[in-house]
């Protein structure tokens, strides 16, 4: 017994050491921030659909709080959107703030992605933070450049990922539809 309390004291020294030693590199709190899940709700608005050969679409991105009030200021993050089978990025992401009384709000810094070599993979680091003043409120939106393969099989596919820091993962989901003209 006694072995565990000196184990946890031990710890609990280090974890304030490293503390410490965070903070005086100007990161305090960084194992901490790292290792929680950000509160945020992630989803796709609406429903997209393109031809191989087509002119291409967008697809929204939403996030928000769960109870859309929340301040949520998680600083640098790690955003990984993996197309849903037959559809490719075109590496346009643009990001504003859409507000509940249906106005925008913009001024955002760009947005700079990396693609895979098959462009099925987005890659980006951005700033997420929502309700910390009046020009952020509500939802975070990126809008994404998607199109669809040439010879990508017609259908509904639902196996696209969006993954934005260690919030829980949205589905993606596109429709390939055949080319009418």
């Amino acid at each position: 017994m006694s072995t565990d309390v000196e184990s946890a004291k031990k710890a609990y020294k280090r974890g304030e050491e490293r503390g410490r030693a965070d903070a005086l590199a100007g990161h305090p709190y960084a194992e901490h921030a790292k290792a929680q899940k950000l509160n945020l709700v992630v989803w796709q608005e609406g429903g997209v659909e393109d031809a191989p050969g087509g002119f291409g679409t967008t697809i929204n991105v939403c996030v928000r709080t769960p109870n859309w009030t929340e301040t949520v200021d998680a600083g640098e993050q790690e955003h990984v959107f993996i197309a849903p089978t037959g559809f490719r990025w075109n590496g346009t992401v643009g990001a504003q703030y859409k507000r509940i009384n249906e106005t925008t709000g913009g001024d955002l810094p760009r947005v700079r992605p990396g693609l895979s070599k098959d462009k099925r993979t987005l890659t980006c680091t951005y700033h997420v933070h929502l309700n910390t003043d009046d020009a952020d409120k509500d939802v975070l939106v990126y809008t994404c450049g998607l199109e669809a393969v040439d010879g990508a099989e017609a259908g509904r596919h639902t196996d696209g990922i969006a993954q934005i820091g260690s919030a829980p993962k949205a589905k993606l989901k596109a429709e390939v539809i055949t080319d009418e003209d």
